[in-house]
């Protein structure tokens, strides 16, 4: 899975990269990814996957797949 990790976010991946190459061999809760990575699920406000907005609830996903995870953006 290719994971694009936008706004801040990078700051709480384990690598601290903004793009992260995730193999995965089965279907995958992205919940359970992203807590293996180390991203707080409640920093994520928008994820994308393969072009589609979708929620995080009980998303699954695989190896074939394109992340992109966005925080809240707050202005001022």
């Amino acid at each position: 899975m290719k994971l694009k990790l936008g706004g801040y976010l990078p700051f709480y991946a384990s690598t601290r990269q903004e793009k992260i190459e995730v193999p995965l061999k089965e279907p995958t809760r992205l919940r359970e990814v992203l807590s293996q990575l180390g991203i707080p699920i409640s920093e994520v406000y928008l994820t994308v996957i393969n072009g589609k907005l979708v929620t995080l609830d009980d998303t699954l996903v695989s190896d074939s797949d394109e992340v992109r995870l966005y925080p809240p953006i707050d202005g001022g």
